[in-house]
């Protein structure tokens, strides 16, 4: 028993039993048969559920729901029920009403063919958590948190899980700080989704495939990245200063890279 600070008692565990009242032709239709009122009744039973009378007997069944059966929540876990309680072997095999192939995605074919890829270049693939903290996101690659770009959480658990990634660099970047004990030349890389706020799509963000590929060595191998990318673009067909083209980097130009 509960006492609230209004002065309302509140007793538990409630008790209370729960009643359902659901369209006949609903259950028929997720279920894939037809059946009578009766049958529906006789199938409720088995499964613990009480018939009582309902408001229009031609067109709707109700049932009263023990107070330990918290997994019946909606009138699907009622047809759930009865399907249950009918038999699903009993329900005839019919062959669908539509005739269709399964294929992949186009975008997470190519995904796999590009891991494909980069794992016979000799690199491990990572799969990085898609929520971080602004520091990881943000200050850490020395850029300004941008709540305008980046997806936040409105009450996240802990201080590490605040927003949704913009870019994968930060968890690769992870990847290395746990695995400083192993040696060395480390190469990883990445082929996930990144999200960011975008007012013109229906959900308010979108989310945008991204690679990183990234090496931990002694020293500097810049051959080795680019190396890697030109493997990649000569894969998909694409030609040097036609299809991509590569330019120097400038000082300050992106500041999580040193000048």
């Amino acid at each position: 028993m509960i006492y609230e600070e209004d002065g309302k008692t509140l007793v538990t565990p409630c008790l209370d039993i729960e009643t359902f009242e659901v369209e006949i032709e609903y259950i028929c239709r997720l279920l894939g048969i037809k059946l009578t009122a009766d049958q529906i009744n006789k199938a409720s039973e088995k499964m613990g559920l009480k018939p009582v009378k309902a408001s229009d007997p031609k067109k709707l069944v109700k049932f009263e729901v023990s107070p330990v059966r918290p997994d019946i929540l909606h009138a699907c876990d009622i047809a759930e029920e009865i399907g249950i309680g009918y038999g699903f072997n009993n329900i005839p095999m019919v062959y669908p009403p539509t005739n269709t192939v399964g294929s992949f995605i186009p975008e997470n074919k190519f995904t796999d063919l590009m891991r494909h890829e980069l794992a016979q270049q000799g690199y491990t693939e990572s799969l990085t958590c898609a929520l971080l903290s602004k520091k990881e996101n943000y200050e850490n690659l020395r850029y300004p948190v941008d709540l305008e770009e980046a997806i936040q959480l409105a009450n996240p658990k802990t201080i590490e899980y605040e927003q949704v990634r913009t870019t994968l660099i930060p968890g690769l970047l992870n990847v290395f700080n746990s695995n400083q004990n192993e040696k060395i030349p480390q190469k990883i890389f990445e082929i996930s989704d990144c999200a960011k706020i975008d007012m013109s799509a229906d959900t308010g963000c979108s989310n945008y495939r991204r690679i990183c590929v990234m090496q931990l060595n002694t020293q500097a191998s810049f051959e080795v990245i680019h190396g890697s990318l030109c493997q990649m673009m000569t894969k998909i067909g694409a030609k040097m200063n036609k299809d991509f083209h590569l330019k120097p980097h400038a000082n300050n130009e992106d500041p999580k890279f040193f000048p």
